[in-house]
């Protein structure tokens, strides 16, 4: 891979390889965590209204480059990822510079995107496997940046205007504030059309807040309208170094929930304990977080106690650091899945170039290595009412 700084300070990063598609991920450095309380919600908002450009139908444009997209929005960045035939890679870099750039927003497209955005929050509230891991962050870091939903609040959703979501634009999309990756097929012209398009980009981010993490009450339970048991653990670790604990976070929810003879499997699936299991981390500069979560547990009590042993140290056995090699591999190939790792890596300080070398040693280590980062636990609970 080859990391290249324009003049206006944007990073591109070129990762190129025999393939007939091409991705393209566009990153830029503001998320939940960066917004303040009264704007909760406002980077979650602006993704959707990324998408519309009046004049342009951008769902028609990238299907008729044969191709795909999407986007989703991190406590850290949003991210905008594309796919598209090798041929047209020139077309889908015009398409993505063209959304970037846009900031003629329309008052009816902003009440569409508002009634999509209220209904994700909404069923994020609703659906008590997302509920129970929004309520382990907050029984962990409290009513803070860290433990407030990355999606927004609804009452701060309703009322931001088309003014406020532009000024949060102009803010934050900045070449200096900006990171974007090809991945796959693509030709010294459409490296050309990326540094032409992009390199046009001028201004400054301000400087970035530190987010405030505070201390959440430990414990949370809740009743809701579900029959079984919704469980979750979190773990708040120290950082010493956010790219080397962002490998490990990547390694230890490898070895807690993919495959047959993962952790969460053998103690939650395996024991009876509950179906179903997520594990969700991060981490962004000396904050960190490991959470577990159980899909309608049997009880709640076994829940628990499940969770506590998939998080138990282990060392990896060898068949596993075999099966991680086909996994990595595998997902490897795919052009969008390499642009967007690396563009997430990029933003937790790594250098792409590094990346696999770092993954790899990262998942020999399992689970092993966390005992001495805990440095709070929390847990939440979703129960019904006669629990």
């Amino acid at each position: 891979m080859e990391r290249v700084v324009l003049p206006n300070v944007l990073v591109l990063v070129l990762d190129r390889f025999s393939w007939p598609t091409v991705a393209l991920a566009v990153g830029v450095g503001v998320g939940s965590l960066y917004e303040g309380r009264e704007m909760r919600g406002a980077t979650h908002f602006l993704e959707h209204m990324l998408f519309r450009v009046p004049g342009l139908d951008v769902d028609a444009a990238v299907e008729s480059l044969g191709g795909e997209h999407n986007a989703y929005t991190q406590r850290d960045s949003i991210i905008l990822i594309y796919e598209a035939l090798s041929e047209s890679a020139a077309d889908l870099v015009e398409l993505a510079y063209r959304m970037y750039v846009n900031d003629k927003f329309e008052e009816g497209d902003l009440e569409r995107e508002r009634a999509a955005v209220l209904s994700e929050l909404r069923q994020s509230r609703e659906d008590p496997s997302s509920r129970v891991g929004e309520l382990v962050l907050r029984a962990l870091f409290g009513g803070s940046d860290w433990g407030d939903p990355v999606g927004g609040v609804p009452e701060v959703v309703e009322a931001l205007s088309l003014k406020d979501l532009a000024e949060h634009r102009a803010k934050w999309f900045t070449p200096d504030n900006t990171m974007v990756v090809l991945s796959g097929g693509f030709s010294d012209d459409v490296v050309k059309k990326a540094v032409e398009l992009f390199g046009r980009l001028d201004g400054k981010a301000p400087s970035k807040p530190t987010p405030s993490a505070g201390v959440g009450p430990g414990v949370i339970e809740e009743v809701g309208d579900v029959e079984g048991v919704y469980y979750a653990k979190a773990l708040r670790l120290q950082v010493d170094a956010p790219t080397s604990l962002y490998a490990l976070l990547h390694g230890a929810a490898f070895h807690l929930e993919v495959g047959a003879k993962s952790i969460l499997f053998h103690t939650v699936r395996d024991g009876g304990v509950a179906y179903s299991y997520y594990v969700d981390y991060d981490v962004v500069g000396d904050v960190a977080y490991l959470a577990v979560a159980v899909e309608s547990a049997r009880g709640l009590a076994a829940a628990r106690k499940a969770v506590a042993d998939a998080l138990r140290p282990r060392e990896p056995p060898p068949y596993r650091l075999k099966f991680y090699k086909y996994t990595w591999e595998k997902w490897w190939r795919s052009p969008i899945n390499r642009a967007t790792a690396v563009a997430e890596y990029l933003f937790k300080g790594g250098d792409p170039g590094h990346m696999e070398e770092e993954f790899k040693k990262a998942a020999e280590r399992g689970t092993s290595w966390l005992p001495p980062y805990v440095a709070k636990e929390a847990e939440a609970a979703v129960v019904p009412s006669n629990h």
